[in-house]
């Protein structure tokens, strides 16, 4: 079940990127990042590694990739220098915008395909099946 899921998951961001042009082909994590940032504004690299369940050294190399092309800025919080809080660049935000546009794109093929009662369905077990990782990975 699990191997199913992964590769939906690889073929469904396979498909959203395809949708992008060829310099905007940026690494799984590197799309998932940006999407992040982009609905929560401020979020530190350190929260966001452990919503991902990226180590840090990983989140570190994704981030900087971003920062490198232009996408996201990093700047230290206010009350904890070593926090690293992130936002989108209006580079970034433009390709976030294309990227939302791709998955809605997406989830309109499968909604005409299952229905939406029963996307919606799909959409809350996976949303469950995230915190049941969140839990899980908790007790370790």
């Amino acid at each position: 079940m699990l191997l199913a899921m992964g590769a939906a998951y690889r073929g469904s961001i396979d498909l959203i990127r395809e949708g992008l042009s060829k310099k905007d082909k940026y690494s799984t994590l590197a799309l998932s990042i940006l999407r992040f940032v982009d609905k929560r504004p401020s979020i530190s690299q350190g929260e966001l590694g452990k919503i991902l369940r990226r180590d840090p050294m990983t989140m570190s190399q994704a981030v900087r990739s971003l920062q490198n092309s232009g996408l996201v800025v990093s700047a230290p919080d206010k009350d904890d220098k070593r926090v690293k809080r992130l936002a989108v660049t209006r580079k970034g935000k433009s390709l976030s915008e294309n990227l939302r546009e791709n998955e809605a794109r997406l989830l309109r093929g499968l909604s005409r395909s299952w229905g939406k009662p029963r996307t919606m369905q799909f959409a809350r077990d996976m949303a469950e099946f995230n915190d049941f990782l969140t839990r899980f990975q908790d007790r370790f």
